[in-house]
């Protein structure tokens, strides 16, 4: 489904469209809020059209970050589906005419940066994790990420990244730690930047 995604500056610009879903959650952490989903429902990224601003921002939900102040501070990836799971994605509605990326799937964990009580720290979608602390210990020793992410969330952008490790490892084994850039978004619009390889 083509549609806009929404606008979301506060954590108040999402509260209203989860309330009362038990499938998703705020989760507090120290010096920033969570929201993510725990389960999808048969329903719970369902939208009735191009205009269901509460469909859109469920989708939304997959480790949005907030500050203290409520205000967003990092935007990962909006909920996708693979061709055929939803009638939106079966594959005579896919439009392969135009412009897009074609990437490998890599078999690791999304990561993403975000600013702490004054210092970038790096998350999964539930936030500072295991996997994320295995992440910012590399990035500690390849400084280029972390000027990189610097500029980024001085821009309001969240640049997303896969996390691959022998320490990590969800189906595929790799045989040394990686950390490849997929795609940056705005924090505020949503947007995704055109990057190039």
């Amino acid at each position: 489904m083509n549609y806009q995604f929404p606008e979301i500056r506060h954590l108040d610009d999402v509260l209203p469209h989860i309330e009362g879903r038990d499938e998703f959650i705020v989760a507090e952490r120290e010096g920033y809020s969570v929201v993510n989903y725990v389960v999808a429902m048969a329903d719970t990224f369902d939208m009735t059209g191009p205009d269901d601003l509460g469909g859109a921002v469920r989708r939304e939900c997959r480790g949005l970050k907030f500050a203290p102040s409520g205000e967003i501070a990092a935007r990962p990836f909006v909920k996708f589906f693979n061709v055929g799971e939803k009638e939106e994605t079966q594959p005579h509605l896919v439009n392969l005419s135009q412009p897009h990326v074609i990437m490998e799937k890599l078999d690791g964990s999304m990561i993403h940066p975000m600013l702490v009580d004054g210092y970038i720290r790096w998350m999964t979608k539930m936030g500072i994790t295991e996997v994320a602390m295995q992440a910012e210990e590399f990035i500690a020793k390849n400084t280029r990420y972390k000027d990189f992410a610097a500029w980024c969330i001085s821009e309001k952008l969240t640049p997303i990244f896969e996390w691959c490790s022998p320490f990590n490892q969800i189906v595929l084994p790799y045989e040394e730690d990686t950390l490849t850039l997929l795609a940056v978004r705005h924090n505020i619009t949503g947007e995704y930047l055109p990057i190039s390889s």
